[in-house]
């Protein structure tokens, strides 16, 4: 976890589609820009994982300020 969390964070992600299995699946790989840290997954639960150890959990509970993301009729969360 990390200690000290800034109020912007940057990522990298790429994401392809992984032809040698069957049924073929999605992988990814994400970069914390600011650490360097990187890691591989293979389930959304995983990125998700890994972006919240460095923001703090992004689902906005009830009653929560507006200084979260805001999520649309979408289910995407908008900054």
């Amino acid at each position: 976890m990390v200690e000290e969390r800034h109020r912007s964070n940057s990522f990298v992600l790429r994401i392809w589609w992984e032809e040698g299995t069957w049924p073929h699946e999605w992988r990814g790989w994400v970069q914390h820009v600011v650490t360097g840290e990187t890691h591989y997954f293979y389930h959304l639960a995983d990125l998700l994982a890994f972006v919240e150890a460095h923001t703090g959990p992004l689902a906005q509970t009830p009653g929560a300020g507006s200084d979260g993301p805001r999520r649309g009729g979408d289910g995407i969360a908008h900054l």
